[in-house]
This record gives structure tokens, sequence and C-alpha cells, in this order.
């Protein structure tokens, strides 16, 4: 039999302009190529959780549309690197929609964080210890990718952390290592877990399809 493997993307949407971003949020979701939108963790200068914001996380709870979130430098910062950076600025972005009460208010949201959850799951235990308990359950809600460049002992606490429905297949290339990303790395960290063969399957193909509704 001839497998055929459907290119998916998501759609980027006009923060700037949220009256016609919701508008376009509906043609992704009559559009069969795009699964999702993409969002950064902060605009115009405030927080991806701002108010401003909300009805855009509201209409993809209503559309079943996952989002996806992936850090942005923040400029009122000196020292903004590649390495740590953008890590802090996912785990602010996570507590900010967090205590947003995002997850309350839209129980369905689907919300997915680049690069394993960043510091959450490393800072499990001042998360469950300082945040109300609530507060604490809400972060393990997030679905997070693969993209951290390698590193099975990482992967394997983000595993732990997020569970095994919860981690999806991301390489993040082109970037990261030269000259065309980190795939090999990647794929090693993920082939090396101590799990079994089915739950590999789930990180790689399974949780993914499932989250866009195509399983």
């Amino acid at each position: 039999m001839l497998a055929i493997l459907v290119p998916y993307g998501v759609g980027m949407i006009p923060l700037n302009n949220i009256e016609e971003a919701l508008k376009i949020m509906n043609e992704i979701k009559e559009n069969e190529y795009l699964v999702g939108i993409q969002l950064f963790t902060r605009h115009l200068g405030k927080s991806v959780a701002d108010n401003e914001f909300r009805s855009i996380f509201e209409k993809a709870s209503e559309l079943d549309m996952p989002i996806w979130i992936h850090p942005v430098f923040d400029e009122r910062k000196p020292d903004n690197n590649m390495v740590f950076s953008w890590e802090y600025e996912l785990s602010q972005a996570m507590m900010q929609i967090v205590q947003a009460n995002i997850f309350k208010d839209f129980p369905n949201i689907k919300i997915i964080v680049h690069h394993a959850g960043a510091m959450i799951p490393f800072f499990a235990g001042r998360i469950d210890n300082i945040l109300p308990k609530e507060q604490a359950e809400d972060f393990k809600k997030f679905y997070v990718d693969t993209a951290i460049l390698g590193n099975t002992k990482a992967l394997e606490l983000a595993l732990s952390y997020f569970g095994e429905d919860k981690v999806l297949y991301g390489t993040d290339a082109p970037l990261g290592i030269m000259p065309a990303g980190a795939t090999k790395e990647i794929e090693d960290a993920i082939n090396e877990l101590p799990v079994n063969e089915d739950i590999k399957e789930k990180i790689y193909n399974k949780n993914i399809m499932k989250l866009i509704n195509q399983n």
C-alpha cells in the first residue's frame, strides 16, 4: 500500500488587529493543510497572556485549534542570548498563561510550547511548593516538543513531568546545529530514552496526530 504524507502547517495571525485575527482563525480552520496557529510569548510589548489577547485563546478553544507558543527576545533585557534567554521567556509565558486562568476558563485549550517545556520540569519542586496547587497542576496541561538539541536525561524529565501523551516530536530544523539542524541529535536522544517502543511511537507520531484530530 502506498503511504501518502500530508505536509501540515500552522498559520500566523496579526495580533495588532484582533478582529481580523479572529476572522483568519476561521479561515485556518477551513484549510485542510493548516492545523493550528503560532503565537509568540509577547506581542506589542505585552505578554501573550494579556487580557487584550484573551479572545484568541477563547476562539482557539471554540474551534478546537492548537496553539504553538514560540519565544522571542525580551527587548527590555540587555543580555539576550540563544542559549538561555528563550528558555526563560518561555517559562515566564507559561506561568503568565497559567496565572491568567486560561486553562480554567477554556478547559479544552491545546497549547504546545517549544524546547521540552523550557525550565518547568527542572523547577517542578519550586512550582509545587510556591504556587497554589491549582496553578501548579495547570502547568502539566501544556504540550511540549523535543527540540532541545539532544540530552536524553532532559527529555526523560520532561516526559516524567508532562506525561507520555503530552510530548511531541520536534527538531527545530534547520536551526540549532549547522548546517541543517539537530535532527540526528534529537532522534538519538529520543531513541535512548529508557521507555518502551509504544511511548516512543507516541512521541514520534501518535501524540501529534491525536492532537490535530488525525488519528
